[in-house]
């Protein structure tokens, strides 16, 4: 059973701009100052473990809290990025059904920019909070340290890398999408087949070359689909109504983790063989029975030394492969690969990122360039003898 805990006089750690979110697993202070006899879900989770710099956060303690009367729902810290915000942002928000009416509102954590006074939540986010029947006028944004009268913090229902509960599979159900949505039209061109493209992030963290295969995708009746040019009821609805779906690997597969059951045939395009790749079996494993994964891209490497700069990194992968896989499990006739080429579009895709991404002035250039260059050539080489 999902848990949820009542706390009086409850002490709240907003985000600041140098910890939490953005900075790193060991770098979290935000949430609600617990005992030792209150649960570790008072902070932010992640694949059942509690994220919380127990010195940093008690450093944030000093100054004199604000003081918010009457009884609130917390949600937790808001992550600004859409994927992490429905895997991180939203899943405490099922108990706002249950307690509401008892609530004033809900209090969210955001991050604010350096010399940010005010947050102002993205359309996205009203969208999917309202999902679960919250309103704007229903959110209160916590932004320094904040001594609430009472408090109730629900378990979240699910955590980035882990599976969600039956409960809450239950409780996704219980929204209904599908009727909710009934009336939303779908996009001019759509049909049941769907390539889920990242197109327009090529030099964010792509695989190099893949315009070629949409292209010819397109010409099986593939709807391409960009989803960030669409509301959220609009995606959800292109998902319910597919049968089949190709996504590249992306933050647009979070969006998934609202629904309770996934009936098309999904197929996720891996573009970087880690940990954060694979959490996407945690998304689909329980909702999508006909879910399968291509894994055979090689990511290039990083053209910067930066933090977390290897998750925009470019990927490639034998585009050839790729499309006899669709072939052999159904995603598309044989004439896919009748004269399909993808070479010349994924060496421009190279040389583009290579052009657009690089920062001659950051430190240790010269040799991320060499490297990316150096690894590029092995690649196309391996290719060639095949």
């Amino acid at each position: 059973m999902i848990d949820v805990s009542t706390k009086k006089s409850a002490l709240v750690v907003p985000q600041t701009f140098a910890n939490d979110f953005g900075k790193g697993g060991l770098n979290f202070a935000h949430g609600v100052v617990r005992s030792e006899s209150d649960p570790v879900y008072f902070s932010h989770m992640r694949k059942g473990k509690p994220l919380l710099n127990v010195a940093l956060q008690a450093s944030l303690l000093g100054a004199e809290p604000a003081k918010l009367a009457g009884k609130w729902l917390y949600l937790g810290g808001v992550y600004n990025h859409f994927g992490h915000f429905v895997a991180e942002s939203i899943h405490r928000a099922w108990a706002w059904r249950q307690y509401g009416q008892d609530c004033c509102g809900v209090l969210l954590l955001p991050k604010l920019k350096r010399f940010q006074t005010r947050y102002r939540i993205p359309d996205y986010a009203k969208d999917l909070l309202g999902l679960f029947g919250l309103e704007e006028r229903h959110l209160h944004f916590v932004t320094e340290l904040t001594e609430v009268e009472e408090l109730l913090i629900p378990e979240p229902g699910s955590q980035l890398f882990l599976p969600p509960s039956e409960e809450y599979i239950r409780f996704l159900a219980s929204l209904d999408l599908p009727r909710h949505l009934a009336a939303q039209p779908l996009p001019e061109g759509f049909t049941p087949k769907v390539m889920v493209s990242r197109q327009h992030y090529r030099l964010y963290g792509a695989i190099a070359g893949l315009g070629a295969l949409e292209q010819r995708l397109a010409q099986e009746g593939y709807f391409i689909f960009c989803p960030e040019q669409y509301p959220v009821a609009t995606q959800l609805k292109v998902y319910l109504q597919a049968e089949r779906l190709i996504f590249e690997e992306g933050s647009a597969l979070h969006l998934l983790e609202l629904l309770a059951e996934i009936k098309a045939e999904v197929l996720v395009i891996e573009r970087r063989l880690n940990a954060k790749a694979s959490s996407f079996d945690s998304v689909l494993a329980m909702r999508a029975p006909h879910y399968r994964k291509y894994s055979q891209a090689v990511a290039l490497p990083s053209l910067s030394t930066a933090k977390f700069a290897g998750a925009n990194t470019l990927s490639v992968l034998d585009l050839t492969a790729l499309a006899e896989f669709l072939v052999q499990h159904g995603f598309a006739s044989p004439a896919l690969l009748q004269g399909f080429t993808w070479q010349p579009q994924a060496k421009n895709d190279v040389l583009d990122y290579l052009l657009v991404r690089s920062n001659p002035p950051a430190p240790g250039f010269d040799g991320c360039v060499l490297g990316y260059l150096q690894r590029v050539q092995e690649i196309f080489k391996n290719l060639a003898e095949k």
